[in-house]
């Protein structure tokens, strides 16, 4: 399951419009410029038991090992309910809720990073790209039954008391890390 959440240009006023950066511009497909998507996450508890139960001899062996990119060792690290991978070789990552958020970002507009970031000053570099461009007001669009209309509905999903996405530690689009 995935969504995508984007701006229309359509949407900016002739002055905003002209502020935005052209490489962003450039990004635009048919008027839409995409915020991020959000994206499932698995079961960490229900896939260790699988994993361990398809060790152990209780289903036959490559069952669920040759499907599920996390192994044993890697799903025993963490206690969140929750976790994420990108492919069997990409770090794991782990969740309190069912659902993350990837930004988006094209990867010319993405500085350099002189040392490595944390996990949330990365976010909080990714989160202030999109609020120096969006409005509290700016409509958001996506196809899913998510209550987010506008960029504050967006980012009080993601980081609001009553968030129910995190986000991702990579940059949809890339393969960036923090």
């Amino acid at each position: 399951m995935s969504t995508e959440f984007y701006v229309d240009l359509k949407d900016f006023n002739e002055w905003n419009r002209q502020n935005l950066p052209q490489d962003l511009v450039k990004t635009a497909s048919f008027g839409r410029l995409q915020i991020g998507t959000c994206r499932g996450n698995g079961d960490r508890r229900r896939t260790l038991v699988n994993l361990v139960q398809e060790k152990y001899g209780e289903w036959p062996e490559g069952h669920f090992s040759n499907h599920e990119p996390a192994s044993i060792e890697e799903l025993r690290s963490s206690r969140k309910p929750y976790f994420s991978k990108w492919s069997r070789d990409s770090p794991i990552e782990f969740f309190d809720t069912k659902l993350r958020f990837c930004w988006y970002i094209p990867m010319m507009l993405q500085e350099p990073a002189d040392e490595t970031k944390s996990p949330e000053e990365y976010q909080k570099a990714m989160f202030d790209f999109w609020n120096s461009i969006l409005d509290d007001m700016t409509p958001v669009h996506h196809g899913s039954a998510y209550p987010i209309d506008t960029w504050k509905d967006l980012r009080e999903a993601i980081f609001g008391d009553s968030r129910y996405m995190e986000p991702s530690r990579f940059v949809q689009g890339s393969v960036r890390l923090f």
